[in-house]
């Protein structure tokens, strides 16, 4: 989603934009990845790839192959060829203690997804001097036929059921893929590398994120609100926040993104614009 947002944008601009999809280019095949850079001479490379939760926990090895040692790779690659490397890394650094994690908090990696991103963070700072590292919130947004539409997914599954049962025990910044680029395009002209924590305002738990969904959906279906032990036990022992605080936002004097419940009603709109309502 994220990917597709930033593509979008920069044609927008008019920029030249490369944006293969994996099946023409494996993050993890550095003679394709040093081929792919060299002949298109990007002024920014915008790192989405990675491999998420649940596939780390099955598959380790694949996990630091993909999330941190391609990383490594890739920032290489780009401090040869003079590119700033734009790092997607993940707001589940954190702990289960409820509050707003900022950059300067220490980490405390639970998962193997969360080692190997993080890792990932510090190999591409080594790597290239222009590294900017982007820990965005639970991404919402993109088309309806994206797999991770959470929005969407949760409007079908509401729309289908007199009840939807939602976890009150898990916290986190519900972010908008287009606010989020937007504010990535000012990070960038202000051109200060480092680590951002960039969300919507706001935090709330999964199942105040769920109900104003359905809410905005003008659905009646009730939400109620559950420990997550009623689901099925994932494999990763994710933290239980991932609330952020966007304080080198605030110190590059940059305005934080709008309130998280105003872009969801923004999103659903262009959601049923997709959808001919």
């Amino acid at each position: 989603m994220l990917a597709s947002a930033i593509e979008k944008f920069y044609l927008c601009k008019g920029a030249d934009v490369l944006a293969p999809a994996h099946k023409l280019l494996d993050i993890t095949n550095h003679r394709a990845l040093t081929n792919a850079i060299s002949n298109f001479k990007p002024d920014y490379v915008f790192h989405t790839a990675a491999l998420h939760v649940n596939d780390c926990e099955e598959d380790p090895e694949l996990a630091f192959k993909t999330n941190t040692w391609a990383s490594r790779n890739l920032a290489r690659i780009c401090q040869q060829n003079n590119a700033t490397i734009i790092y997607i890394g993940s707001s589940g650094y954190f702990g289960d203690e409820i509050k707003y994690y900022s950059e300067y908090d220490p980490v405390v990696l639970k998962t193997v997804y969360a080692r190997s991103k993080y890792q990932g963070e510090v190999a591409a700072i080594d790597q290239c001097e222009n590294t900017f590292v982007i820990r965005a919130g639970w991404l919402f947004g993109g088309s309806i036929q994206h797999k991770k539409n959470f929005v969407y997914q949760r409007y079908l599954e509401a729309d289908k059921s007199a009840i939807v049962k939602s976890a009150n025990d898990k916290y986190g910044c519900p972010t908008f893929t287009s606010d989020l680029v937007l504010k990535m395009d000012e990070i960038l002209k202000d051109g200060v590398p480092g680590t951002y924590h960039l969300t919507n305002s706001g935090g709330c738990s999964r199942f105040e994120y769920v109900k104003k969904i359905i809410e905005t959906c003008a659905l009646k279906t009730e939400v109620v609100s559950v420990d997550s032990s009623v689901f099925p036990k994932r494999k990763a022992n994710v933290s239980s926040c991932e609330m952020l605080c966007n304080l080198n936002l605030k110190f590059l004097g940059i305005p934080q993104m709008p309130p998280w419940e105003e872009a969801i009603e923004r999103y659903v709109k262009v959601m049923f614009k997709e959808l001919g309502r």
